[in-house]
């Protein structure tokens, strides 16, 4: 370890102590604040808990460096592990487990608590607080606007998440339970904040902001029709607005999460192999997605298949073509966050409500032609580096899309979005705004609805007297 490290290490522990522990939600503590400086130091979870920092360290530069990165920190891993979670609730991953946890997402219960639903309650609702926390401190210090807005992403992030998988949200054990409208919201400010921060110092962070600040919009737009049955046109064209100003910031902005130890690790980079992996199943496409335009296979979603003579067969015979993800090949992988093909495709769908049939057909085919550009300079320009089985398939070139039919349209749309972004945490939210129910969910879990949130993880429950069970079995509705 570097001596300037070993430095702070000691400065560290002469000034902290647990006398200035804060807590998180639910009393947990958030450990590891600093975590990224001290990648590599064998003691480092010797050091009490610097979570809550005096004011005058803050005017320390090498703890304000480390400050601005911990929210990123927090919640890498449970972006990657929620990840699959909402992939395997979803129509984008079948996991070959018998594990119940696994088997009850991949057949649409919402309802039953477990731990990894419990476990992403608690890590999204920690990166919450501690964002909120870092954000509070690195405005009152002063210095760092790209650390500042980083922590409102961040914090942004955990929000709109919760709101995508919970519903019913609390900030504490004394906050009024609030809706998932009112989350995503809330979500909304925190981005608009990150991209004010951002601006004039990270053109990508801004832009990447300004972009969640569309996913927002458009969450709100769907959230309203379908939890109020209110059709606001003007959510989409607030979406549309804030798209078009973080492609102006930056056309191809591309904000992803990094991993590396000791902190999370992409858990997305694992799938595959003889004890897990992505398959086909009973005639249901995951890996294999054929692109509307060509009938080929769409070469977003890479991967390989180890068994050579078991790719050759009839894909629709198998039980389970195992196959390895290699969207994410390592355990360091960036983790797409917030990038510039969303905010075309918020755009092709703004304008395609608004009857812009050419808009939306315009945009689309700029997604597809960043896609050509993008799938080739990566390794998969042709031949057998893209992994694609049988190997008589031809792979889809990603030609132009030409149609003046809003329903093919429409469909076009929805294939970009769910080619574009696999394992990037969008396609649970889409199914749902779309109603698409997955082949194979249980006729219960299809009756229940798409609209239908876990639960807040219980010891929330217990410990919140605003909370009771029975408020968290179905969709709170308040503003």
């Amino acid at each position: 370890m570097v001596t300037e490290s070993l430095r702070v290490h000691e400065q560290i522990r002469e000034h902290f102590s647990m006398n200035f522990i804060k807590r998180g939600p639910r009393g947990v503590v958030v450990a590891g604040l600093l975590m990224v400086l001290f990648s590599g130091c064998d003691n480092f979870f010797d050091v009490e808990n610097p979570a809550s920092l005096l004011d005058d360290d803050l005017n320390r530069p090498e703890l304000l460096a480390t400050l601005s990165h911990t929210p990123e920190a927090n919640i890498s891993g449970d972006v990657s592990s929620l990840s699959q979670r909402s992939a395997l609730l979803a129509d984008e991953m079948l996991h070959p487990s018998t594990q119940l946890e696994n088997v009850d997402a991949m057949q649409g219960n919402r309802l039953a608590a477990s731990s990894a639903v419990e476990g992403h309650w608690r890590g999204l609702a920690q990166s919450r607080w501690l964002s909120d926390e870092v954000a509070s401190k690195l405005a009152s210090a002063g210095g760092d606007p790209v650390g500042l807005a980083k922590a409102y992403f961040f914090g942004g992030l955990a929000r709109i998440l919760m709101a995508d998988h919970y519903n019913v949200i609390v900030y504490d054990e004394s906050d009024m339970p609030r809706s998932p409208i009112s989350v995503i919201n809330d979500a909304i400010s925190q981005f608009e904040k990150a991209a004010s921060s951002a601006s004039g110092s990270d053109a990508n962070l801004q832009a990447a902001a300004l972009g969640m600040t569309a996913r927002g919009y458009r969450s709100l737009y769907f959230e309203e029709k379908h939890l109020k049955n209110n059709t606001d046109l003007s959510f989409m064209n607030q979406a549309e607005t804030a798209a078009r100003n973080a492609l102006s910031t930056s056309g191809n902005y591309n904000q992803a999460l990094q991993f590396g130890a000791p902190g999370g690790s992409n858990s997305n980079a694992f799938l595959g192999g003889p004890n897990g992996g992505v398959n086909r199943f009973d005639g249901s496409v995951y890996l294999f997605l054929p692109d509307p335009v060509t009938g080929n296979w769409d070469p977003r979603i890479p991967h390989s298949v180890g068994n050579v003579a078991e790719a050759t067969e009839d894909m629709g015979s198998e039980f389970g073509l195992t196959a390895v993800n290699l969207k994410y090949p390592e355990a360091n992988s960036e983790f797409p966050m917030s990038r510039a093909a969303e905010a075309m495709l918020i755009i092709a769908e703004a304008r395609l409500l608004a009857g812009d049939l050419t808009g939306a057909v315009d945009y689309i085919n700029q997604v597809r032609a960043a896609a050509r550009t993008r799938v080739a300079a990566t390794g998969y320009a042709g031949g057998a580096s893209r992994g694609w089985p049988p190997s008589a398939t031809t792979i889809s070139d990603l030609q132009d899309f030409a149609s003046t039919d809003s329903d093919a349209i429409y469909a076009q749309l929805k294939h970009e979005r769910q080619a574009e972004f696999w394992l990037e945490l969008h396609r649970w939210q889409d199914m749902r705004y779309y109603e698409i129910v997955p082949a194979r969910w249980l006729a219960p879990n299809v009756a229940a609805g798409m609209h239908l949130r876990w639960p807040p993880a219980p010891e929330e429950i217990a410990q919140n007297e605003n909370l009771t069970i029975a408020m968290t079995r179905s969709v709170y509705l308040g503003n």
